[in-house]
């Protein structure tokens, strides 16, 4: 007679030594906490988005049947806006559903697959559970930007701009990096649309570059999880024999489509964004924090000389404010803050100045 097994002894041995990735803290509806924690956009999305999603709503045929399996017209909507084909095109579930597909698609077991640190946790979590080699490899050396030896490496993942620190790679430096990889460049761009510059002109040029976009962040969609892929129409060849069918259900794509068809709204709600992270960064830099240049909807920001970052976070989350703190030794000294909304961030300041007064 055998002895009974515990859930966790039917898992593979790599699931059970693993930890899992862990988001941001979901403050309960209806709270009114100040929600600083996990870069969504402080706007609500494009009005067009909310008529068209009213329209399927109201139509109950559209609803008891299957979306478009393959996004084509999300797809081709947003080929245009870009300056691609649709064929270039792959939309996922959100880009973390993107970032697994490309795991399956390109890596064998036991392949490496890099990632600079600090760079977005979920990387390695995915890459163990494919049961790939995560190489991690150091994000800057002797103050400057680490250059990687890329030999042996099948995949690798750069987050352009970087997240928590705020800053983008150069289109030169992307060009020089995929040249030199005998494997998939994958630039993860969650917060391309408030930075100077972005990779996108490159996939014409490099065959084993993909580009990921997501609606989560400036186009206000977090909550219908839809990310973009771009590349050679060979490489999104592939990974759409991996994606899931109906993988972006009907609300989504409609939502999708109407929120890029609204490019004045997207410019019109970064630039607010981007006014208030400058005023942000100025009135903490007044107060002595170090806050390093951002080209995002966040800055991470170092408190000055006597003010530890995980007690500063608590104190804020007692006064009913979060933003984020991560207790990796390289990021523990400092606090990373999306930018909300002038009331929002008007609100964080008058608490911190309180805060270091007391």
């Amino acid at each position: 007679m055998s002895l009974k097994k515990s859930g966790a002894d039917y898992a593979r041995h790599e699931i059970r030594q693993m930890a899992g990735y862990v988001p941001g803290r979901q403050p309960l509806p209806g709270s009114k906490t100040v929600k600083l924690n996990t870069n969504e956009s402080p706007f609500s999305p494009s009005p067009a988005v909310i008529q068209a999603l009213s329209q399927v709503l109201a139509n109950s045929d559209l609803l008891r049947r299957y979306p478009d399996p393959q996004s084509l017209e999300l797809r081709r909507v947003a080929a245009a806006l870009v300056g691609c084909s649709a064929d270039q095109v792959i939309a996922g579930n959100g880009s973390d559903e993107l970032l697994r597909i490309l795991l399956d698609t390109f890596v064998e077991e036991g392949e490496q697959v890099a990632f600079f640190s600090p760079s977005y946790s979920l990387y390695p979590v995915l890459t163990r559970i494919r049961g790939g080699s995560a190489k991690i490899l150091p994000l800057f050396q002797d103050g400057a930007l680490y250059q990687p030896q890329l030999d042996g490496i099948k995949l690798f993942f750069l987050t352009s701009p970087n997240a928590p620190l705020g800053f983008s790679f150069s289109n030169d430096y992307i060009r020089q990096m995929a040249e030199n990889l005998d494997g998939i460049l994958v630039v993860d761009e969650a917060y391309a649309d408030f930075a100077l510059e972005n990779a996108l002109p490159l996939i014409n040029e490099l065959d084993n570059l993909v580009i990921l976009r997501t609606l989560s962040k400036s186009y206000g969609l977090a909550s219908l999880r839809v990310g973009l892929g771009f590349a050679g129409a060979a490489l999104i060849n592939e990974l759409d024999k991996v994606r899931d069918s109906y993988n972006l259900d009907r609300l989504a794509q409609v939502g999708a489509r109407a929120a890029l068809a609204d490019q004045a709204y997207l410019q019109k709600t970064v630039a607010l964004v981007i006014q208030e992270r400058q005023r942000l960064t100025s009135d903490l830099q007044e107060m002595g924090f170090t806050v390093e240049p951002s080209q995002t909807n966040f800055i991470f920001v170092t408190p000055p000389d006597g003010c530890a970052a995980d007690t500063l976070y608590s104190d804020l989350e007692k006064a009913g404010i979060l933003v984020r703190y991560f207790s990796d030794p390289q990021l523990s000294h400092g606090l990373r803050i999306t930018i909300g909304t002038r009331d929002e961030m008007d609100q964080l300041i008058i608490v911190i100045k309180e805060l270091m007064a007391s």
